[in-house]
């Protein structure tokens, strides 16, 4: 496994919390979950990962390898990696997430050795409620700041799957937790591959196995908010100002926007609770929590702070769910 050393600054800030909702250290858990579910969202919109694969209570594609039966087959065959990986995905039908983040009986091709941090980063600011009236507060303490995660990275997808889903995260992610109050945008500063800085890291070409190779888009631009609600399987953005606020006053105006819509949804809770999110399980289903499909989503372009939304309500398909 090759050694990966990314290093990161927050556009908004960075909240891995507890179970008692503090935030005093960089958690890997968070992070590899993060990375985990945009892949599974660009694999599912791009018709790799079906809804048969979807674990609804545990919230990922996943599936159990049969430890027994991958034995029989490296006795056999041999301890090629890529062939038992071929196996995995073509003989015991092991989702592709699976195989790369992790699965029973089966390790994670990316793993985290170490999260190299400042502990004078946790900041108080933003505190509070965001609205007032409203249950939405910000995550306090919350990492502000430059910090490095070395990643450790099976050689064989460091360039196929690997720095493609790093260019979509710089890009378009969110890591961490509170991404319905646009947490967790970071920009990658840079990358070292074994000591030396790596300057030609970025790629929109993933290269699975079996020779599928795609480019994810770019992202799907929405004509108005409304657009943004449909379940078509893409992501989808609208921006909506430029900013020369800070991002305490640029995310009040997006809260502000989407409390507005939301509102419209109060006599269909079931599915606003799917879209706007809650921390309740959606009434007549039996599912975990919903997270919100559409987010405050900040960036920076040209030394400016722009804001607008970022929608994935195309994962809404996954419940065989539509609202057109």
């Amino acid at each position: 496994m090759k050694e990966i050393k990314v290093t990161f600054k927050t556009i908004t800030p960075l909240w891995t919390g507890d179970a008692w909702g503090d935030c005093k250290e960089i958690k890997p858990s968070a992070i590899m979950g993060s990375l985990r579910f945009w892949f599974e969202t660009i694999m599912y919109f791009k018709d790799i990962l079906e809804n048969e694969d979807f674990n609804s209570k545990s919230g990922r594609f996943e599936k159990e390898v049969d430890r027994k039966k991958l034995k029989d087959f490296v006795q056999k065959y041999g301890n090629d990696k890529m062939e038992i990986i071929k196996y995995l995905i073509n003989k015991q039908h092991i989702p592709i997430s699976s195989v790369i983040f992790g699965a029973t009986n089966w390790r994670s091709l990316i793993e985290i050795k170490k999260i190299e941090f400042d502990e004078n980063r946790f900041q108080d600011e933003p505190k509070g409620k965001i609205i007032p009236n409203k249950k939405w507060y910000f995550g306090s303490p919350s990492y502000q700041g430059e910090f490095a995660i070395i990643f450790k990275v099976k050689e064989e997808i460091l360039n196929s799957i690997f720095y493609p889903l790093l260019t979509f995260m710089d890009k378009y992610g969110f890591w961490g937790g509170k991404w319905n109050i646009g947490y967790g945008r970071l920009k990658i500063e840079s990358i070292e591959e074994n000591n030396i800085v790596k300057n030609s890291w970025q790629k929109s070409d993933f290269e699975l196995f079996d020779d599928i190779c795609f480019s994810w888009d770019e992202l799907y631009v929405a004509n108005d908010f409304n657009e943004l609600l449909n379940a078509e399987k893409k992501i989808k953005f609208l921006e909506y100002f430029v900013s020369e606020n800070s991002y305490k006053q640029s995310v009040i105006e997006l809260i502000k926007l989407k409390m507005q819509k939301r509102a419209k949804y109060r006599e269909d809770s079931e599915y606003r609770h799917k879209v706007f999110g809650s921390t309740k399980s959606p009434p007549k289903k039996d599912l975990l929590p919903q997270g919100s499909k559409v987010l405050p989503f900040i960036f920076e372009e040209n030394n400016q702070l722009k804001g607008g939304f970022l929608s994935i309500a195309g994962l809404l398909n996954l419940e065989g769910e539509s609202n057109e």
